[in-house]
């Protein structure tokens, strides 16, 4: 399998919820596939929160409206409740609103501590659009093309 094919794998298996997928796919990771796959798990979390907060989100988009990200937190904590273990959902916002323009929030987070709010966001999010997460190559295409406009400055063509 191809570093690309591994990777779009990889985020198709927890967009589905195939959490004993991903973990086997990540054993197939080199050093360096960790890193990108952190990175292509944000672009899949951002392209998922313009549906709750609006487009842009990882592109310069803000400042995040707080009355949306106060009621996506309690909708976070409130499906959270009773999970082992429990959502960080300090990271989550912090994570959250990193990609709505305020980056400094992230940065002080570990790439595991990091990796895991976005996915905490993602699946929140999931969860109330499950179109999304029935056609995850939708998803995995978009935030691909996000991670290239990270990289490139704009995008792909």
């Amino acid at each position: 399998m191809t570093p690309d094919a591994l990777h779009r794998a990889h985020l198709t298996a927890l967009v589905t919820g195939e959490i004993a997928t991903a973990a086997n796919l990540r054993q197939r990771f080199q050093v360096r596939d960790h890193a990108f796959a952190a990175d292509l798990l944000r672009a899949a979390t951002a392209v998922v929160l313009e549906f709750r907060f609006g487009p842009g989100a990882g592109l310069g988009a803000g400042p995040i409206d707080y009355v949306r990200l106060g009621a996506f937190m309690t909708e976070l904590r409130q499906g959270g409740r009773g999970t082992v273990p429990p959502p960080d959902h300090l990271a989550v916002e912090a994570v959250t609103r990193a990609l709505y323009g305020e980056p400094h929030l992230a940065e002080p987070l570990a790439e595991q501590r990091r990796s895991q709010a976005h996915y905490t966001a993602l699946t929140h999010e999931l969860s109330q659009h499950h179109w999304l997460k029935a056609n995850p190559d939708h998803l995995v295409f978009h935030a691909r093309k996000r991670m290239t406009v990270w990289i490139l400055g704009r995008p792909e063509g």
